[in-house]
């Protein structure tokens, strides 16, 4: 019974999270993504044939990316706020309903190591001059260790003190880079085992037994944790309503918004610019996409990789800034000014080409720091320029015109 009452919420939370991934991939981001996709492929084809044969700390290096990308993914209890009431004195038959959450909480964290641990194989292969085929070991002991990882979260629901939270995650760490170093350097099918052992000692110890009573607020406020940071990500490429900003004073910003004429031309532009520096909402999106891409540009060093990846975030940071069209839309006071949609437009236009034009800046100038002042570097930054003046000139008023139909 309470297993079908997770099956009702799974699928409102499944019909939620689709309505908002169809903004996230589009078409625009997809093409965008499988260009960038085959310039990370030639670069990591690159990267290969520079790698010594038998290094161990190659190895090492999978071993502990690998070991990172188990923490990818939590435990999807669904639960709410009204639960704490209502689902109280059902607390002891919530067992299929941890069961159903444990069994969903595996796939998307299954598919993501099956696409990391393929990814870095090849980087195994050159370091253990062991064969492909050993993939299948590896991937089964990655997903034995992380259904490990999701039962113990599952035990931590309980009310334990942090001593005895402390001392499982200490385990389940131990029992990881025991089973994932045992397999590289010893033999593949000895992760399996180990991984194998700990899902059954950790089922028995931590899931099958009846526990301690649930800490109910813990539940709830780890479920809502979870969920905003998939709307967080979400956020990055569309306007997420149960994501909510916050306005800031900001007074040293003042003298930015003091260059802005007091004129009727400039009254949109001034109500734009307002809400961009003082709400945390849009300046938080642009300053975190500015500085992810350029750390991931301070790392490229090859002029076609770092140039896509360098145009993928302008685009970005452009797509997100175009929802201040309508952050004015419901003010009453907005429908009595005399300004025309055109010069609305106008002043979007205007701010976003400013603020793309500093990011174009700013990776133009780690290009040249990490290119060096070469052609290449000179060539990314025009590329750079021009995509902002398509972006701007192009592609706003073709999205406004669809927000407007």
């Amino acid at each position: 019974m309470m297993g079908e009452f997770f099956s009702v919420r799974l699928g409102r939370h499944q019909k939620r999270m689709l309505r908002y991934l169809r903004y996230v991939f589009n078409d625009h981001f997809t093409i965008v993504l499988l260009f960038l996709l085959g310039g990370l492929s030639l670069y990591y084809s690159q990267i290969l044939g520079s790698v010594p044969q038998g290094s161990w700390l190659v190895s090492v290096f999978v071993g502990i990316l690998w070991l990172a990308s188990l923490h990818f993914g939590g435990l999807a209890t669904l639960a709410q706020e009204a639960d704490m009431v209502f689902l109280l004195p059902k607390e002891r038959a919530l067992k299929s309903y941890f069961v159903r959450s444990l069994r969903y909480s595996c796939i998307l964290p299954f598919v993501v190591l099956l696409f990391i641990s393929g990814f870095t194989m090849p980087l195994l292969v050159i370091s253990t001059q062991r064969g492909l085929g050993n993939f299948v070991w590896y991937l089964i002991a990655l997903w034995l260790l992380k259904i490990c990882q999701l039962i113990l979260q599952y035990y931590r629901l309980f009310q334990h003190d942090q001593r005895t939270n402390f001392n499982v995650n200490l385990i389940w760490l131990t029992l990881s880079l025991i089973s994932i170093f045992l397999g590289i350097f010893v033999a593949p099918w000895l992760a399996v085992i180990c991984a194998g052992l700990g899902v059954l000692a950790f089922w028995h110890l931590y899931f099958s037994r009846n526990l301690e009573p649930l800490d109910w607020e813990k539940m709830v406020l780890t479920e809502k944790n979870r969920v905003h940071r998939i709307y967080q990500f979400i956020n990055l490429f569309t306007d997420v309503p149960e994501i909510t900003g916050t306005v800031k004073r900001r007074k040293y910003l003042d003298p930015i918004l003091n260059k802005i004429n007091n004129t009727h031309s400039n009254t949109y532009i001034y109500l734009y610019a307002r809400r961009m520096m003082r709400g945390s909402e849009f300046s938080g999106l642009y300053l975190r996409l500015v500085v992810i891409g350029g750390v991931l540009l301070a790392f490229l060093d090859d002029f076609y990789f770092s140039t896509g990846v360098a145009l993928l975030f302008i685009y970005l940071i452009g797509f997100q800034m175009i929802p201040l069209y309508n952050q004015f839309k419901y003010m009453i006071l907005t429908h009595l000014y005399p300004v025309s949609k055109k010069q609305q437009q106008t002043a979007l236009e205007k701010l976003i080409f400013g603020l793309l034009l500093f990011a174009a800046i700013v990776f133009g100038v780690i290009n040249f720091i990490v290119l060096g002042i070469s052609l290449d570097s000179l060539l990314a930054f025009v590329l750079l320029l021009a995509e902002v003046l398509l972006f701007v000139k192009f592609y706003i008023p073709s999205r406004i015109k669809k927000m407007q139909d």
